[in-house]
């Protein structure tokens, strides 16, 4: 995307066009690492490169709207990867409750407390596969889901954080040790809180979807 002029009110206005990686003034350069440590982006720099006429996409001027429909769908895409990880986790967790002995000899799922916490994770994690597969099932039909997608990555996101943030203390110096699956699903999770728009920004979202319905 780029500037290509102002609209009425002096605000910018933005096209979107396609771009071969391999014309001439165009390079990829490797993103920052985010604290996951995975490598997830990229930066494409356009330096002295021909953007013909035949490269845009969609109107003039409408390259903003392109853009953020798409975000749309990229929060929905970003569920079924949360679920998956907080899944795991949980699987780890249990694993671990089972077999770590505590005073007296008993697996320390015996402990009530622990209970309570892989009870509570295991629901919340019902809890938001259900949104995922019918927010996921009414993109497929074909429904506006802009509301439903900010409330699902919210919940999604907010709730796995909070399953792997008791799965690291279940773990206890282990759940911190770099090495440990628990400890890397735990970086992985918390980045999404922040990914296609913190948790503060889905709540903007949520209301002025209720407020303002399309």
């Amino acid at each position: 995307m780029a500037g290509t002029g102002e609209s009425e009110g002096d605000k910018p206005t933005y096209s979107a066009f396609l771009v071969d990686l391999d014309s001439p003034g165009c390079r990829v350069e490797a993103g920052a690492t985010p604290m996951s440590g995975e490598h997830i982006e990229s930066d494409i720099i356009l330096e002295d490169c021909f953007v013909p006429a035949l490269a845009l996409l969609g109107e003039e001027g409408k390259g903003m709207r392109i853009a953020l429909g798409r975000v749309t769908t990229n929060r929905l895409l970003h569920w079924p990867t949360v679920i998956g990880a907080t899944r795991r986790a949980l699987g780890l967790t249990l694993e671990r409750t089972r077999h770590r002995k505590v005073a007296g000899g008993q697996p320390l799922l015996m402990l009530q407390a622990i209970q309570h916490k892989v009870a509570d994770g295991a629901t919340e994690l019902y809890a938001a596969r259900s949104m995922t597969y019918a927010a996921l099932a009414a993109l497929d039909q074909g429904a506006d889901v802009r509301t439903e997608a900010f409330m699902g990555k919210l919940l999604v996101a907010e709730s796995a954080f909070r399953i792997l943030d008791q799965a690291v203390q279940i773990h206890g110096k282990e759940g911190l040790t770099q090495g440990n699956e628990i400890e890397f699903l735990f970086r992985k999770i918390r980045m999404f809180r922040i990914l296609t728009g913190t948790s503060e920004i889905q709540r903007n979202g949520i209301t002025r979807g209720l407020a303002f319905p399309a």
